[in-house]
């Protein structure tokens, strides 16, 4: 199984965007991307534009070599209805997707509904994942029943993903907010990773949006992960790498890590790349040039970066 980690925070946009390739099978999950439309009171800055559009670009690109395209749920930094992507390289495609009419939440719904019209003729098939078990060749994946997006369902619900070649396993979390439900963790169970990739806890919005307690329940719960015998390496990525001093916030999951001997690692890290964490840093992007990068991509045509809450 080859794992390529497409797009993610500590690649320089919001994203979860991941491709697993098996001798049966090219995978792609979640191939989008976006940005926060405000933070620290300001807008996207034109670094972040420029690596948005170049994401695309190699999203686009990857689309058109794989088999199957998930999308577990309907967030931009999820899917793309068009914004950015040519939608022709969905041609010919098999298309697993969230279920658009249930465990689904109104703004989702509406997403859901226009993107699957815009590709579903373009598609070789249009499935719902939700509890199915897709094979092919010696590969299984997994979709789990509906989660909550977060500590609720205020945002929806997502699919985790569970990839299984016969000889190892990978589990993708979606957007599960660092799994501070135990209905989050029922999936690992189930798929028993070796890899898991995972989407921290929204530590930046800790006394906001996110309370502390689901901060606890978090840390307490992928500590439950790290102790899984199976487990080697924690991919750990998304919302957390929204801040620069989430490590510090996270110290007591580094150290059971450190304890157990496993690997806590930024999808930049497992991918050998240069880390950068460009919405972290966009005060000091500005500070350096204040450039506002949505004129570029309102030169795109396009208006909406993201999902403010997302």
């Amino acid at each position: 199984m080859r794992v390529e980690l497409v797009a993610f925070e500590s690649l320089g946009v919001r994203s979860m965007a991941t491709i697993v390739v098996t001798r049966d099978v090219s995978i792609f999950i979640d191939p989008s991307a976006a940005l926060a439309p405000r933070r620290f009171g300001l807008p996207p800055h034109r670094i972040e534009a420029e690596k948005l559009l170049s994401v695309f670009s190699e999203i686009e690109d990857r689309l058109r070599d794989c088999d199957i395209v998930v999308i577990t749920h309907y967030h931009y930094d999820h899917h793309d209805p068009g914004r950015f992507i040519d939608l022709s390289v969905f041609r010919g495609k098999k298309l697993i997707v969230k279920d658009f009419e249930r465990k689904i939440n109104f703004s989702q719904r509406m997403r859901a509904h226009r993107f699957l019209k815009m590709v579903k003729d373009l598609c070789r098939e249009v499935v719902v994942g939700d509890g199915r078990v897709e094979t092919v060749g010696k590969t299984k994946i997994v979709f789990s029943n509906p989660v909550p997006h977060g500590d609720s369902d205020k945002l929806g619900y997502v699919l985790e993903v569970c990839v299984d070649d016969g000889d190892e396993r990978l589990l993708f979390s979606s957007d599960i907010e660092g799994a501070p439900l135990s209905q989050h963790l029922q999936p690992f169970y189930g798929c028993r990773p070796s890899v898991a990739i995972v989407d921290g806890p929204p530590t930046y919005l800790v006394g906001h949006r996110y309370g502390s307690e689901y901060l606890e329940a978090s840390i307490r719960n992928l500590s439950k992960v790290l102790e899984m015998p199976w487990l080697e390496t924690l991919i750990l990525d998304h919302h957390s790498a929204r801040e620069l001093g989430f490590v510090d916030k996270l110290e007591r999951l580094y150290a059971k890590s450190r304890e157990l001997g496993k690997e806590i690692l930024l999808a930049s890290e497992y991918m050998g790349v240069e880390t950068q964490l460009l919405e972290a840093r966009r005060r000091e992007l500005f500070e350096k040039e204040p450039v506002d990068g949505l004129r570029l991509l309102k030169r795109r045509g396009v208006e909406e970066v993201g999902d403010e809450k997302d």
